[in-house]
């Protein structure tokens, strides 16, 4: 006869498999199915309080133009049911609670749907901020402290907003955009002070290496604008997986 522990663990495995084929499909038919207006954005070359208008990116105009999908369901959903089958399994063989499962594996849906819109048109819809925020919610729970959430998304924003004025003293443009700068707010509001130090150091570690990777084999250099939020979110991956509460091991409590 099954015991208790047994039992638990059957019912989050069981849970994670079929969140993952929701949201493996799922998040293939999402990006597909979301209206286009979501993704106008202003011309790249816009100036601050220009009178220039949103516009559509050409990939996308070009795609809905044709009937083709923005992203082929082959084989992404099955490179996702794969990516949401591991990170679920593992959160329920860990032990983790079923509610922080389902609600680490929703916030990592959202994010997946940040990456792939920022990596095929470098705009990512502020729909998906206000859905990160709304995900705070449930975390509430997890801290002791009321001011850790907002002081994690002050430091988040504080970040980002660094990194776009030193992008513009020492280079003359941005080097880090308005989604990134959102996402890490975003990710300071869920994830407190400690986590978005860490989720910080491994995005830029990890955007790093694909950046250099890219260079190297000759697919860009370091002039280029490289999307930033697909190692955005394997950061996630890994913190939320691996590394949750790890603050705790460093420097980060007051």
């Amino acid at each position: 006869m099954l015991n208790q522990f047994d039992t638990g663990m059957i019912i989050r495995m069981a849970v994670a498999i079929v969140f993952a084929v929701v949201m493996g499909n799922g998040s293939v038919v999402a990006f597909n199915r979301m209206p286009a207006k979501w993704f106008e954005d202003y011309p790249e070359d816009a100036e601050i309080g220009s009178d220039a208008e949103k516009e559509l990116p050409q990939k996308l105009l070009e795609a809905d133009a044709m009937g083709r999908q923005r992203l082929p369901s082959s084989p992404w959903k099955y490179a996702f049911i794969g990516y949401f089958t591991i990170t679920g399994l593992y959160l329920a063989i860990r032990g983790s609670s079923l509610t922080y499962e389902i609600t680490v594996l929703c916030i990592l849906f959202v994010v997946l749907e940040m990456a792939i819109s920022d990596q095929l048109y470098q705009v990512v819809p502020d729909q998906f901020s206000w859905a990160l925020i709304f995900a705070a919610i449930a975390f509430t729970d997890y801290y002791e402290k009321w001011w850790e959430q907002p002081l994690g998304c002050l430091i988040g924003l504080g970040i980002a907003l660094v990194i776009l004025i030193i992008g513009h003293v020492l280079f003359k443009t941005g080097s880090i955009g308005g989604a990134d700068i959102k996402f890490f707010g975003c990710m300071g509001l869920i994830t407190g002070r400690e986590g978005i130090v860490i989720i910080f150091i491994l995005t830029t570690l990890l955007f790093a290496v694909y950046s250099l990777v890219k260079i190297v084999f000759g697919h860009g250099n370091i002039k280029d604008k490289n999307a930033m939020l697909p190692a955005g979110c394997a950061a996630v991956t890994i913190y939320f997986l691996f590394l949750w509460n790890a603050g705790e091991l460093f420097v980060f409590n007051l």
